[in-house]
């Protein structure tokens, strides 16, 4: 079990909406056991951008309880902002 304080980047790898939506909720989750999460998208996709309207909810909570969730331009941009969260995390979950 983590200990409260730990950093955990949760790197979403898929645009298919169902993991997407389990990938957020998880992350709501994490964050409510104390540590901070840090939420890294797709790069921008056309079939993400329906996804993340449905997910506003989840994204706007997360950001609400000041943890931070990545919206990359393009998969290069979310390459790199997988690697700066995998460079600070304690520990990482990937969805696929």
């Amino acid at each position: 079990m983590n200990s409260p304080g730990k950093r955990i980047a949760v790197l979403v790898r898929t645009s298919e909406p169902a993991r997407v939506a389990e990938a957020l909720r998880a992350a709501v989750g994490l964050s409510l056991r104390g540590d901070r999460v840090e939420v890294v998208l797709p790069g921008a996709e056309p079939a993400l951008s329906a996804v993340l309207a449905e997910q506003r909810r989840a994204i706007d909570t997360l950001r609400m309880l000041g943890h931070t969730v990545e919206l990359p331009a393009d998969a290069a941009d979310a390459d790199a902002a997988a690697a700066r969260a995998l460079r600070a995390a304690d520990a990482s979950e990937v969805w696929t």
